[in-house]
C-alpha cells in the first residue's frame, strides 16, 4: 500500500510540472446510460471495486493517473498505435497495482466505463483492440499456417509485387513508432475490392502469396490473419479520431461543459441501418474540423431565429443617400428564410474541401451542435419532443400540419429561450427532412434563391 501511494504523489507531482494530456476530457458527459455494460458487468465491477486492496478511493485516484500517464506517452496521438496503447495502459495499471494481471485490463476497461472516466466510444476502442493483441500474442512462432486459400490467383493479385506490398511486414511491427494496423490499412488499400468480404478474401490470398515467396515469415502470416479474421478494418471508430475529436471540438462551444447528460440523445434515435448511436456515428463519420464546421451552422440558425430584427433592402440609385425602402420580416418570414439559409449553408459545406463524398444529414447537425456543447443534453429535450417528425409511421401532410398548428404561432418565437430557439431549429430540420423528401441537403440545389 506505502508503494502505491507514493507511486501517486510521484505521479500529481509530475502532473503538475508536464504539459499534461486534458484528460478530463475522456469522462462521459455526453450519454446519460452505457449501451455497451450489460447488467452482469455491472454487477462484476461492483463486486471488484468492493474487494479490491486499494478500496474505491484510491483505485479511482490510481486509475486516474493511470489513464493520465498513458496519454501523456503518446504526446503524439497521430502516431499511436492501438496495440502499444492498451500494452501501456495494461503496464501502467500493473504497476499501480490497479491489475494483477494482463488479461485484468479489460476488467479496468469495464471499470473507467462504469464510473463515467470514459464513454461507450473509447470503451469500445480498448475492447477490441486488447481481445485483438491478446489474439496476436498468442500466435505460435512455429505454428502451422492456414490452409491454401482457392482460386489463389486472380487478376487482381497475380502481378502484384509482393516484395512491395509486404516491406512494412519483413517483421512485425514493435506497435509503438510503428503501429501494424496503420500498415494494415495501407495494405488494403492498395488492392481491387468490391465489397468488405471480397476485400478479406483478397487480402487472404495476398498474405498465402507472401508467406509462399518467403517474403513474410509464419509467425507474421498468422498475425495478419489475426487482424483480418477480427475483422480490424471494419471498426467505427479508431484511436487517432476519437482523441482529435475530444481534444479539438468536445464541448469547445461552451464554457461550462454539462457533468452528465440528463438526455439520451445517442440511444433515441439509432440508425436504422446499423446498430449504432448518433453519437457513434458522428465519431465514425466525421473528424474534429467537421464536427466544429456542423455546430456553427446551428450556431449560426439559432443567432437567425433569435434575431431580434431582419429586413430587406432596397437601394432605388446608386446615391447611398438616395431613395430606399425597408422590408420587416414577419416571424413567419423569419422563420422560413432561416431554414433557406440552413439549406444553404448545408450545401455549401457539401460542396467544400472538407466534406468531400460525405453524405450529410439533418441529426447529424443536432448531433454535433451536442457534442460541442453548445446545446445542452436539457434542450435536447425541446427537439425529441417533435418526435412526429422523426416517425416515419405518421403521413407527412398530418404531421406537418400538427406543427404548422401547434408551433406557427406568436408563442413559438416569443416564449422565453431556449424553446423559441431550439424549438424551432428542430422543426426546421424536421420541416427540411419530410417537406423536401430527403434527409441530407441537395448540394445540387440553387442556394442563391433564399427568399
Amino acid at each position: 500500500m506505502k508503494k502505491i501511494v507514493v507511486l501517486l504523489v510521484g505521479a500529481l507531482m509530475l502532473m503538475a510540472n508536464a504539459n499534461a494530456f486534458e484528460i478530463e476530457k475522456l469522462s462521459n458527459n455526453k450519454e446519460l446510460f452505457s449501451r455497451v455494460l450489460t447488467n452482469q458487468d455491472k454487477v462484476n465491477i461492483e463486486l471488484w471495486i468492493k474487494s479490491h486492496p486499494l478500496g474505491a478511493d484510491e483505485l479511482k485516484k490510481a486509475s486516474f493517473l493511470t489513464l493520465t500517464e498513458v496519454f501523456n506517452e503518446f504526446e503524439k496521438i497521430d502516431s499511436t498505435c492501438e496495440f502499444g496503447f492498451i500494452q501501456k495502459l495494461q503496464d501502467e495499471a500493473l504497476r499501480m497495482g490497479i491489475i494483477n494481471k494482463e488479461s485484468e485490463v479489460l476488467t479496468l476497461n469495464i471499470y473507467l466505463r462504469y464510473t463515467d472516466s470514459i464513454d461507450d466510444v473509447l470503451y469500445k476502442i480498448f475492447k477490441d483492440a486488447a481481445l485483438v493483441k491478446f489474439a496476436l500474442e498468442s500466435v505460435s512462432t512455429t505454428s502451422a499456417v492456414s490452409g491454401r486459400p482457392r482460386n489463389l490467383y486472380t487478376a487482381q493479385n497475380r502481378e502484384a509485387d509482393t516484395d512491395k506490398l509486404y516491406k512494412d511486414f519483413k517483421t512485425w511491427p514493435d506497435e509503438k513508432n510503428k503501429c501494424s494496423l496503420d500498415f494494415y490499412f495501407q495494405l488494403s488499400q492498395k488492392i481491387t475490392w468490391k465489397t468488405k468480404n471480397d476485400r478479406d478474401f483478397q487480402l487472404q490470398k495476398l498474405n498465402y502469396i507472401a508467406y509462399s515467396k518467403k517474403v513474410i515469415s509464419t509467425e507474421v502470416f498468422n498475425k495478419l490473419e489475426v487482424l483480418r479474421r477480427k475483422s480490424v478494418l471494419n471498426w467505427p471508430v479508431y484511436l487517432n479520431r476519437y482523441v482529435d475529436i475530444i481534444d479539438n471540438a468536445k464541448d469547445r462551444l461552451t464554457k461550462a461543459p454539462e457533468l452528465k447528460a440528463t438526455n439520451d440523445f445517442g440511444s433515441e434515435y439509432i440508425s436504422r441501418k446499423e446498430n449504432i448511436t448518433q453519437r457513434g456515428n458522428l465519431y465514425r463519420t466525421y473528424n474534429s474540423t467537421q464536427i466544429m464546421m456542423l455546430a456553427q451552422i446551428i450556431e449560426k440558425t439559432a443567432k437567425r431565429m433569435d434575431s431580434r430584427l431582419v429586413t430587406l433592402n432596397w437601394q432605388y440609385t446608386d446615391d447611398p443617400n438616395g431613395e430606399t425602402q425597408v422590408y420587416i420580416f414577419s416571424p413567419m418570414e423569419q422563420y422560413r428564410a432561416t431554414l433557406k439559409l440552413l439549406r444553404k449553408d448545408m450545401g455549401e459545406i457539401m460542396r467544400s474541401e472538407a466534406f468531400k463524398g460525405t453524405k450529410l444529414e439533418y441529426s447529424h447537425l443536432i448531433a454535433a451542435a451536442f457534442e460541442t456543447g453548445f446545446i445542452k443534453s436539457e434542450e435536447l429535450d425541446y427537439i425529441l419532443k417533435f418526435e412526429d417528425f422523426w416517425n416515419p409511421k405518421i403521413p407527412k401532410w398530418k404531421t406537418y400540419a400538427n406543427f404548422a398548428f401547434s408551433l406557427a404561432g406568436t408563442a413559438t418565437f416569443y416564449l422565453p429561450p431556449p424553446w423559441n430557439i431550439i424549438g424551432s431549429i428542430g422543426l426546421i430540420l424536421a420541416q427540411g427532412k419530410y417537406v423536401y423528401g430527403d434527409e441530407e441537403a441537395n448540394p445540387d440545389d440553387n442556394w442563391n434563391v433564399i427568399i
